[in-house]
């Protein structure tokens, strides 16, 4: 057996992982995600909490969508995103990261602080 030859179980780990760490090498999506961890959050919301236009946030949760790091639901004209459970090993090394995020800056920690107030505001009243 050579050393780079793997179970499929083990090359389909592999590849889940590299895939969450490209996905979370981009400070824009590290930054949505950072947001998206305080809970669903429409374009809209991301949008003014970031300042970014709406193609720039939409095009990095799709960059997350295809990463398979979150979901999306519409309802209506409006998209609304979240974060997507994700097998247990997968799920510590995002939360490692989120956590690390969260505790760098005080900006990114009012950030979500404000994103978790929106999140809260967005169960009892969607976009209009």
């Amino acid at each position: 057996m050579t050393p780079l030859a793997l179970l499929p179980a083990t090359r389909t780990a592999l590849r889940r992982i590299a895939t969450l760490h490209e996905a979370c090498g981009d400070p824009a999506r590290l930054r949505l995600l950072n947001l998206l961890a305080a809970g669903e959050l429409c374009v809209c919301d991301l949008v003014a909490l970031t300042g970014a236009s709406q193609p720039f946030v939409s095009r990095h949760l799709a960059r997350l969508r295809a990463a398979q790091l979150v979901e999306v639901e519409r309802r209506g004209k409006f998209a609304y995103y979240r974060l997507r459970p994700l097998a247990a090993a997968a799920q510590r090394q995002l939360d490692a990261v989120l956590d690390g995020v969260h505790t760098a800056d005080a900006h990114l920690r009012r950030e979500r602080d404000r994103a978790t107030t929106l999140a809260a505001r967005r169960g009892a009243q969607p976009c209009d």
